[in-house]
């Protein structure tokens, strides 16, 4: 692997017995797939850093700013980054179990599959972040933690507790206060990052120029849809609130649209289905998230949770990298 001059001189300061780096300034600095366990990083800046993969694993980095730098599969397992600012950054694949994110400025920042299992996010700042995939069970939070409107730490099983560090409401397994899966609100937003995330994955493997074509191809005649507008890049917008939410007729021509383009895709890429993200894919292509006393009367709109076997279901996606 190749290491940057900031790079070798760390790794051979850590080699050498070295765990305060406490003086150093690496914005921008290139540290990837370093192994930086129990080290101190109070006050850094490594923001814009590129940090994929080191292993910061009970590392101290209280107060350090790690604004957009890329923690790609970052290690943050027992560490220690409460008052820190990580705005804009890319958490994707991270690993934040027992991590004190306390007052953590995560505002903007992208964490899709990152578990934070066990995790403390009391008074965090996540307004802005893409929360969708993140894994966020049994993770802390009290009435400090700043959410979006929209997100509701309670359906993902979040645990709430109060400035002691006391757990005043646990997220049980099965709690019938809980929304279901079949009975969970969704808005367009949502739907719009579940849109963007069949695009990245379909235009790495069959192209821009496919990618609007089957976009266009698949979409339903349905009025309300020609809400969404699709660019030559194959990108998609909503023209319209991001925050609305989704009634039942609805979703269920966004699940037929959703169904037609990944069986498209397949069709050149067999493997397109086991590139996508099952948890955030599964919202649409499992059984409607909307309640069943909102179902559409006419026989003629599309019911996609009739028509599609299981073994259908298979095929389309859910196979874990």
């Amino acid at each position: 692997m190749f290491y940057s001059q900031e790079a070798i001189t760390i790794k051979t300061r850590y080699e050498g017995g070295e765990r305060n780096f406490q003086e150093f300034q690496l914005r921008r600095a290139d540290l990837r797939g370093l192994d930086l366990q129990n080290t101190d990083f109070r006050g850094v800046d490594l923001s814009c850093a590129n940090l994929r993969d080191v292993n910061f694993r009970g590392a101290d980095l209280r107060e350090a700013y790690l604004n957009e730098a890329d923690l790609t599969g970052t290690n943050f397992s027992g560490a220690n980054l409460e008052g820190a600012s990580l705005i804009k950054t890319y958490l994707i694949k991270a690993n934040c179990y027992q991590t004190n994110l306390k007052g953590v400025y995560l505002t903007g920042a992208y964490l899709t599959k990152t578990s934070f299992k066990e995790a403390n996010l009391a008074g965090a700042y996540l307004n802005g972040a893409k929360l969708t995939g993140a894994y966020l069970e049994d993770a802390y939070y009290d009435q400090t933690t700043r959410f979006d409107i929209s997100f509701n730490p309670k359906k993902v099983r979040m645990t709430k507790i109060d400035n002691n560090n006391n757990i005043i409401e646990e997220a049980k397994e099965k709690d019938e206060n809980l929304t279901s899966v079949t009975d969970q609100e969704i808005t367009v937003q949502e739907i719009l990052d579940i849109f963007n995330h069949l695009v990245q994955i379909s235009r790495r493997y069959i192209g821009k120029t496919m990618t609007q074509k089957y976009w266009e191809a698949s979409r339903p005649v349905f009025e309300w849809l020609e809400l969404f507008e699709i660019n030559s890049a194959g990108e998609i917008s909503f023209n319209g609130d991001l925050e609305t939410l989704i009634n039942s007729t609805k979703f269920q021509w966004l699940q037929a649209w959703f169904k037609t383009f990944i069986q498209s895709c397949s069709q050149i890429f067999h493997n397109y289905p086991k590139m996508l993200d099952e948890h955030l894919v599964k919202r649409v292509i499992l059984p409607d998230p909307i309640k069943k006393n909102d179902q559409p009367s006419s026989s003629k709109k599309p019911n996609f949770l009739t028509s599609v076997k299981s073994n259908e279901l298979s095929d389309l996606i859910f196979v874990n990298r």
